[in-house]
C-alpha cells in the first residue's frame, strides 16, 4: 500500500471549494479543538459575514455542543491546516446544507457520525444554522 493511502483513509474527502462551506469547516474546526468560545473562530466569521456573523457563530457552537452531546463514539476532526476532511467533518456540513430542503439526508449524515437516532434537537440546530446562513445569502453548497 502507497504511504499516502492511510491518510487517505483517515481524511477521505477533498475539503469544499466554497467559500461559505470552508469557512464554516475552519471555524468548526478551531471550535473542536479550543472549545466554543475559541475568540479564532469568532474572529472568522467576523471577517468572513461581516456583522451578520453572530447567529451563524452562537448555531455552530450549539450544534458542536449537541453533537458532542449525544455522539456515541468519537468524531474525528482534522487540523485547521488540512486541505482534505474527515467522515465527520463532511457529514457536519452536509447536515448543514441539507438541513432544511431534505431533513432524511441530514439526520442520516448525523446519525453515521454520532451512532444514535436520538437527533432531533440536533437536527434542528443544523437546520437553523443552514437557515442563518442563507439569511445571510451564503449558504453552504458542497
Amino acid at each position: 500500500m502507497p504511504d499516502s493511502a492511510p491518510l487517505a483513509l483517515l481524511i477521505p474527502h477533498a475539503a469544499p471549494d466554497q467559500k461559505t462551506a470552508r469557512t464554516v469547516l475552519i471555524a468548526l474546526r478551531r471550535i473542536a479543538a479550543g472549545g466554543i468560545d475559541d475568540a479564532s473562530a469568532a474572529n472568522l466569521l467576523l471577517g468572513s459575514f461581516g456583522m451578520g456573523y453572530r447567529r451563524p457563530l452562537m448555531f455552530l457552537r450549539v450544534l458542536m455542543q449537541e453533537i458532542s452531546r449525544v455522539s456515541r463514539q468519537p468524531i474525528s476532526i482534522a487540523p485547521c491546516c488540512c486541505p482534505r476532511m474527515t467522515e465527520g467533518e463532511a457529514a457536519i456540513l452536509l447536515a448543514i446544507e441539507r438541513g432544511t430542503a431534505h431533513p432524511e439526508v441530514s439526520r442520516a449524515a448525523l446519525a453515521s457520525i454520532t451512532g444514535t437516532l436520538d437527533l432531533s434537537p440536533t437536527l434542528s440546530v443544523a437546520q437553523a444554522l443552514g437557515d442563518a446562513l442563507s439569511d445571510l445569502g451564503r449558504p453552504i453548497s458542497l
